[in-house]
């Protein structure tokens, strides 16, 4: 049997790495204002006060109960009424998951499937809290048969969003310049893996113990792999506030040192930015329509970007 101060310090280390993930993409959030990562941080923030909370929140009052001598039903029930509780959390950190999997594509949230969501996490609340009132957990096994259906419900859930995601990134990003597809693709694996674990740790929870301190531990810690990756690709292809400030001439000369833009290269980002068509560059440098196109895959390459907005908003 795992030792009590040792399983206590494996509900304490992920919540340490949890806060250090927060703390990274809260600089990044602050360092370079994009959606995709103000979502991204939202996400791990709600999943991080699910995590506490109900997770090892949970684990850490059943330690304290245990070592009261506290009937195991009721430790069982408490273990259900953190769960309960987290839940309106566990839903928004996932919809904020989606959500920043779409701004990264700049691809807007559709009406319906928000209002499905929300309707199923609301839904999925209610029942939940309907049977924590109406059951009676003097009966024997009661609790434990809700802790088994709680943990399936949670693994539908995660393999419906992990893959639903991944799903998307692969149908998106077939289009994106090399450095963003190699990002979101890197991106939407390391979630898949973060998915595969999280689901096989739980389910194996009723024949080892101990899984249940490494998937709290995999739950919190592993953001901090792709946060790691995020931070590569925020550096190279954004510009950061300090970047952005001064005269448009100033910023426009650190853009053109910073991707290696050639002079001509110049001019048609120039171009982009006032709102010129291909054809319009054309005519205003005296090129060859096919060699515009050129110019501007070559800069969209050098860059990251993957269209003429995120190129503009780059500069201005």
């Amino acid at each position: 049997m795992m030792n009590e101060s040792w399983s206590l310090t494996l509900l304490l280390v992920p919540l340490v790495a949890g806060a250090i993930a927060i703390f990274f993409t809260f600089r990044l959030n602050k360092r370079y204002r994009i959606p995709f990562v103000n979502s991204y941080f939202f996400y791990l923030v709600f999943l991080y006060i699910f995590g506490t909370y109900s997770l090892a929140g949970s684990g850490i009052l059943e330690f304290l109960l245990t070592r009261m001598e506290v009937d195991p039903e009721v430790i069982h029930s408490s273990r259900l009424y953190a769960i309960f509780l987290g839940i309106p959390f566990v839903g928004l950190s996932h919809f904020m998951f989606l959500r920043s999997v779409r701004e990264f594509f700049n691809k807007k949230q559709s009406l319906l499937f928000i209002i499905l969501y929300f309707t199923a996490i609301l839904a999925a609340f209610v029942l939940y809290g309907i049977y924590m009132v109406k059951s009676n957990y003097s009966a024997t096994g009661t609790s434990l048969d809700m802790l088994s259906l709680q943990r399936q419900v949670f693994c539908g859930f995660m393999i419906f969003v992990y893959l639903w995601a991944f799903l998307s990134i692969l149908l998106w990003s077939r289009k994106q310049a090399s450095i963003a597809k190699k990002f979101i693709m890197t991106f939407g694996a390391s979630y898949l893996l973060f998915m595969l674990l999280s689901v096989v740790l739980i389910l194996i929870q009723t024949l080892y113990p101990f899984s249940r301190h490494l998937f709290i531990l995999i739950f919190l810690s592993l953001h901090l792999v792709p946060i790691f990756f995020l931070n590569l690709y925020l550096d190279k292809t954004s510009e950061t506030e300090n970047d952005q400030e001064g005269d448009y001439e100033t910023r426009f000369s650190r853009f053109v040192e910073k991707h290696e833009i050639s002079k001509r290269e110049c001019e048609v980002v120039r171009l982009i930015c006032q709102g010129y068509s291909n054809q319009e560059i054309s005519d205003a440098l005296f090129i060859s329509l096919q060699t515009v196109k050129d110019h501007t895959h070559r800069i969209f390459v050098k860059t990251g970007v993957r269209n003429r907005v995120q190129l503009t908003n780059m500069i201005k």
